[in-house]
């Protein structure tokens, strides 16, 4: 199955980082670290015309390697009638892609402990123990090559 990916603005990414993953904010405090870095990627993922999925990259170091160029991975997000459909994966791989354009060999981020599975999936390992963050609950640092 092909997935329709493409860049969007910072601003597109916002209504649905809040209603998946951060119902409790609004939009204004949506705007993470990095989205206005001129080499950042805002990618959405589209279902016929409709925004299904999004994920965001800008140049971070990684804690786990800081002496490689890194790409931090934020805001990933796929609504949940289009979860398991590849969207996701789709995602990461357009990151990736970005990143390594951009000479990028790190790609990084704080994800959901629940997500473990898929984050693994797409070739990403835990680095140390998990930890929480308040209002969003217990993450682990995962990074991969990219």
């Amino acid at each position: 199955m092909q997935h329709d990916i493409r860049p969007i603005s910072a601003a597109q990414t916002r209504p649905l980082r809040q209603r998946v993953l951060r119902p409790f904010l609004r939009l204004a405090e949506l705007v993470y670290p990095g989205d206005d870095h001129p080499l950042a990627l805002h990618a959405g993922a589209f279902l016929d015309e409709r925004l299904v999925g999004v994920a965001s990259i800008a140049p971070e170091a990684c804690p786990a390697a800081p002496e490689q160029p890194g790409w931090r991975l934020r805001g990933m997000a796929i609504v949940r009638e289009a979860q398991r459909q590849g969207y996701g994966a789709a995602l990461i791989g357009a990151c990736i892609a970005h990143a390594r354009q951009h000479g990028g060999a790190l790609l990084w981020c704080n994800g959901r402990s629940s997500a473990m599975s898929f984050y693994t999936a797409q070739g990403f390992v835990v680095y140390g123990h998990e930890f929480d963050i308040a209002g969003t609950g217990p993450h682990y640092l995962f990074w991969r090559v990219v």
